[in-house]
């Protein structure tokens, strides 16, 4: 069955389940596309990605800033066939790749990872011309901690922020040439606040820091929740009691089974 656009996928009647970095239950490399096939076999609706760029503009999928940690060039300094001469075209996909694997099949959760302090338009719109390219800007999320990220993001983008904390601001900040400036610690803020802020259409948060306040805030003014990583059917359970109407797992095919109780 053909997907519809993102937009229209029926949330309330089936929370979303996405496969963190694909799905990596069975032994597959994380961000790989042996991880994005087994997560499209899971049936899992949504498939959450990593993607840098390379100091030569290729997009590749990976998470940390260094493709190894004993590294001292991290990847935003290195040009992508050196990369790729470390590990294998598997390990380490363009995320080109991903999209051609993708179109048509699953929906993408694209986390903009960039470690460089380069102003966010450099890698944000670049990244949503590959996208639309593709034809999979209608049937993508784009995801970020980096609230300027999100903020850079055309104004017909499906966005959420991931919540932040001030040590993820202030990193982020002593490495920037646009710094995000805030009055107020973002610990203080609540989940409309910070979306706001950001610009974003939606949030993200872990299950843990969704206290009394967030979650009435959360419920009264109806913001569509995002829960990472959930990892247990009990905390599959208590995200969707908080109102969570997609979860981010390691284990999508056992969630899969569990939605259609």
């Amino acid at each position: 069955m053909p997907l519809v656009p993102l937009r229209e996928y029926p949330f309330d009647e089936k929370p979303m389940i996405c496969a963190h970095r694909g799905d990596t239950s069975h032994g597959a490399i994380e961000n790989s596309i042996s991880a994005i096939d087994t997560a499209i076999e899971s049936g899992a609706e949504m498939i959450e990605v990593d993607v840098q760029m390379t100091t030569d503009g290729v997009f590749i999928c990976h998470h940390d800033e260094f493709l190894f940690p004993y590294d001292k060039k991290p990847i935003w300094k290195s040009v992508y066939a050196d990369l790729l001469a470390q590990s294998n075209v598997d390990a380490l996909p363009k995320f080109e790749e991903i999209l051609r694997h993708a179109s048509g099949k699953v929906y993408l959760n694209i986390e903009m990872k960039d470690y460089s302090g380069f102003h966010p338009s450099r890698f944000v719109h670049p990244l949503v011309t590959l996208v639309k390219k593709f034809g999979m800007h209608e049937y993508s999320l784009y995801s970020s901690f980096r609230i300027d990220f999100i903020q850079a993001l055309p104004w017909d983008s499906l966005s959420v922020v991931i919540r932040p904390t001030s040590n993820i601001i202030e990193y982020f900040n002593s490495r920037s040439l646009s710094p995000v400036l805030m009055q107020n610690p973002i610990e203080n803020l609540l989940p409309s606040e910070i979306m706001r802020f950001a610009h974003a259409t939606s949030f993200a948060c872990m299950l843990e820091e969704i206290n009394e306040k967030s979650h009435k805030d959360i419920k009264d003014n109806k913001i569509f929740l995002s829960v990472y990583t959930i990892t247990t059917s009990e905390a599959f359970d208590e995200a969707l009691r908080k109102g969570a109407k997609a979860v981010v797992t390691d284990i999508p095919g056992k969630l899969v089974a569990l939605r259609s109780r």
